[in-house]
């Protein structure tokens, strides 16, 4: 019987080391993906007072979000706020499976009207390696071409905005 139990033990830490060694690879395969990569997503508008302007870099493994303030008609006042947060292996794994930049650089600079009739704007940049392209379009309408990514995006954000910019 201790013979059997120690058998189990035994199975089971090589187990749950081989759990733990398949999430570390998984880590490291989606973290090598966006390797070279920054993604930059935001937010702003125009004509606003206040926290008008949302801005969030995902780059490695970390996502930092950035709070700036406007004291009217486009002027920046007061000191930004940045919080930084490291993301997740899950996360960057769906971000990198969103990602495709050869398709990403074929879309406009600018799609629709963004903050025309200070309707806000939204924008997403990608940096990859050398390369760098940022579309701009009406806050809160979709892009077909980056739907999946623009969620991803959208929800990280409301994280954050409900998280630190109570």
């Amino acid at each position: 019987m201790k013979m059997q139990l120690f058998v189990g033990i035994i199975l089971s830490t090589f187990c749950l080391f081989s759990c733990e060694q398949e999430n570390t690879q998984a880590l490291k395969a989606a973290d090598a993906d966006l390797k070279g990569t920054v993604i930059k997503y935001g937010t702003s508008f125009g004509m606003c007072l206040g926290p008008c302007k949302k801005e969030m870099t995902l780059m490695n493994d970390e996502a930092a979000f950035t709070i700036f303030y406007n004291e009217g008609r486009g002027v920046t006042g007061g000191e930004p706020k940045t919080y930084t947060e490291k993301l997740s292996a899950d996360y960057i794994a769906s971000i990198t499976k969103n990602v495709d930049f050869e398709t990403f650089k074929k879309l406009d600079e600018v799609i629709g009207c963004p903050d025309c009739a200070d309707g806000g704007a939204e924008w997403v940049e990608i940096i990859k390696n050398d390369s760098r392209h940022k579309v701009t379009f009406e806050y809160e309408h979709d892009v077909k071409e980056i739907a999946p990514l623009l969620k991803l995006l959208r929800e990280k954000k409301q994280y954050f905005e409900e998280k630190y910019a109570k």
